[in-house]
């Protein structure tokens, strides 16, 4: 799994035409023509302490893991929002299916 480093990387996909807030977290995705995909994750630290932001990290990471066969080659960054901490996991994978599907991100959507 290749991760988003820069500064640069981060701005260049929250500037994409591909967004999708959810309640609990947002999608960036800028697709690349070069067939690799990258990943960043971003988690405030007004998100609880360090535990509970790793844990978020850990569940973005396996979300995005399950879903990385099927993604069109691009930059993504899942965006935790505030209230994420209270989710319980299965809400989080349903919402992130969701988003993926609307984005249209999906190689064969």
């Amino acid at each position: 799994m290749l991760t988003l480093k820069t500064k640069k990387e981060f701005d260049n996909t929250y500037k994409s035409n591909k967004k999708w807030h959810d309640k609990h977290f947002a999608i960036f995705f800028k697709e690349n023509h070069n067939s690799t995909n990258k990943v960043g994750f971003s988690v405030s630290k007004k998100i609880g302490n360090a535990v509970c932001r790793n844990l978020i990290k850990r569940r973005f990471r396996h979300l995005y893991k399950e879903s990385l066969p099927f993604l069109k080659s691009g930059d993504m960054i899942l965006l935790a929002k505030i209230d994420i901490a209270k989710v319980p996991f299965q809400t989080l994978k349903i919402g992130y299916q969701k988003a993926i599907h609307r984005l249209g991100i999906l190689q064969n959507a």
